[in-house]
């Protein structure tokens, strides 16, 4: 019997605050650190939007709510298909040291980058998945929170 297909879904979140953009860096594949949003995946009876405040709230420590999407990507690679859903949210009045609360342990850092300095990360991205999210949140594309919907019984 086959196995079953079953791809990833992730969320992401591209938090802005005074021109300054959040990112978390952790060890992946590489030898050296990586860098992305604070990520991670849809966990079982959770939907989009709890899991996008969750994930911001174990990597940088912030309780915020999403205010949009910027993007809707499936990312296939070797043998898995990602689909991620990347959030934003803006707010001028976040503290600037951060502390992840990560329960898996994996970020060893999160900080704030300004534009020029996401832009000079690229090589150490953490997967293309990011330079997307940022090329459409810096193009200003932004969807609506209710373009998505949760149906339980």
């Amino acid at each position: 019997m086959a196995e079953r297909f079953r791809p990833y879904v992730t969320v992401a979140a591209i938090i802005e605050c005074r021109g300054k953009y959040i990112l978390v860096s952790e060890y992946d594949e590489a030898p050296y650190p990586v860098f992305g949003q604070p990520a991670g995946h849809l966990e079982n009876k959770e939907d989009l939007i709890d899991a996008v405040k969750r994930e911001i709230l174990e990597e940088t420590g912030l309780k915020l709510e999403p205010q949009g999407l910027c993007g809707i990507y499936t990312y296939v690679k070797d043998n898995e298909t990602i689909q991620r859903y990347c959030f934003y949210v803006v707010n001028d009045t976040l503290p600037e040291n951060l502390t992840a609360r990560d329960p898996d342990e994996d970020i060893q850092t999160v900080a704030w980058y300004s534009r020029e300095e996401i832009a000079g990360l690229k090589s150490k991205y953490r997967t293309r998945l990011v330079k997307h999210c940022f090329d459409d949140y810096f193009a200003g594309k932004r969807y609506p929170l209710d373009i998505l919907k949760t149906i339980r019984p």
